[in-house]
C-alpha cells in the first residue's frame, strides 16, 4: 500500500484552507487520515465543493470521527494509513474557531468560552497522543525512522502585527483590539510548538497567513511569502538569514490549501522547517 509519498494526518479538515489542502494530497495520491466530528460533512465537502471523486476518497482517506481535543482520538489519526506499524510523516492542523461579537470595549470579539483554547488544547493532545502510541502501541517513527513534521496554520499578527500590516502605526492597535482574542490564543499554540523543542516532532512549519478571505484559487504566483525563523539559534547565529514577513491584508483560503500543498506537505517542505511562513496577496 505505501506509495513513497508523504503521508497526511488532517485536523482542521473542514475548513476552507484544510479541505482545499486535503484535495490536493488526494488528488496527488498522498494516503491521509482526518479527524473530524462530522465525517459525512467532510466527505460532502470534498465531493462537492472540490469535485474529488468518491473513488479517490474511498482508496486516499481514512476518516476518523473524534474530538482534537482527546488524545485517544487524535492518536488514532496518527497511525499511518500506509503502514499501520508507523506513525504519519506529516501532521496538518487548520483548526481554529470563529469569534463572537460582544457589546465590550475592550474585547468586542471574544472566542467562545467553550473554545476558547482549541487550537492550544488540540497541539498538546498530538504530542500526548504520539506518547499513547510509543508507549501502549510501540509506534514510534514515521516509516522514515525519524517524527513527524507539523504543518500548522497560525495567524499573521501571532508575534508582530507591527510587522505584519500595512500602514502599522495606524491599524497594528485596531488589529489588536478586535483580533486581540483568537490571535493571542494562536501565540500560546505556537508556544506549546516551541516549548516542545522536538520532543515529539521532528520539526515544524508555521503557517502565518494574513485575513482569510473566500473566492477561487489565483495560484502560488499571486501569493506573496516572507519569513521568520520559530526558535532562535541558542548561539544567536542562525544558518539562514530571515527573509522578514511579507506584508498585506489578505489570503484566499484556497491559495492557503495550495501553497501549503506545494510547498510543504508534498515532498516533505525541508526549504520550510522550522521557519514561521507569512503569506499574503
Amino acid at each position: 500500500m505505501s506509495s513513497g509519498k508523504p503521508t497526511i494526518a488532517f485536523f482542521g479538515a473542514t475548513g476552507g484552507s484544510g479541505s482545499t489542502a486535503l484535495t490536493h494530497a488526494l488528488k496527488g495520491q498522498h494516503h491521509c487520515t482526518a479527524l473530524v466530528r462530522s465525517p459525512l460533512k467532510l466527505r460532502q465537502i470534498l465531493l462537492t465543493e472540490h469535485s474529488v471523486c468518491a473513488e479517490t476518497i474511498d482508496e486516499y482517506l481514512i476518516i476518523h470521527q473524534g474530538d482534537a481535543r482527546n488524545y485517544e482520538d487524535v492518536s488514532k489519526a496518527l497511525i499511518s494509513p500506509a503502514s499501520p506499524t508507523h506513525l504519519v510523516s506529516t501532521i496538518w492542523t487548520s483548526l481554529g474557531v470563529n469569534p463572537v461579537i460582544q457589546l465590550s470595549l475592550r474585547t468586542p470579539l471574544p472566542l467562545p468560552a467553550h473554545s476558547a483554547s482549541i487550537t492550544e488544547d488540540a497541539m498538546r493532545a498530538v504530542f500526548a497522543a504520539i506518547g499513547f502510541l510509543a508507549a501502549q502501541h510501540n509506534i514510534i517513527s514515521t516509516t522514515s525512522n525519524t517524527r513527524p513534521l507539523a504543518v500548522i496554520v497560525s495567524a499573521t499578527a501571532s508575534k508582530d502585527v507591527w510587522g505584519s500590516v500595512p500602514w502599522p502605526w495606524i491599524f497594528a492597535p485596531l488589529y489588536k483590539w478586535l483580533l486581540g482574542a483568537p490571535h493571542d490564543e494562536k501565540m500560546r499554540m505556537e508556544e506549546v510548538v516551541y516549548r516542545d523543542a522536538g520532543q515529539h516532532l521532528r520539526g515544524f512549519i508555521i503557517l502565518r497567513p494574513a485575513i482569510l478571505t473566500d473566492g477561487p484559487e489565483r495560484g502560488t504566483d499571486s501569493v506573496r511569502v516572507g519569513w521568520l525563523w520559530g526558535r532562535k539559534s541558542e548561539t544567536g547565529i542562525e544558518a539562514e538569514e530571515e527573509a522578514g514577513p511579507a506584508i498585506g491584508w489578505s489570503v484566499g483560503r484556497k491559495d492557503l490549501g495550495l501553497w501549503a500543498y506545494e510547498n510543504a506537505l508534498k515532498g516533505g517542505g525541508d526549504e520550510w522547517v522550522g521557519k514561521c511562513v507569512s503569506l499574503c496577496y
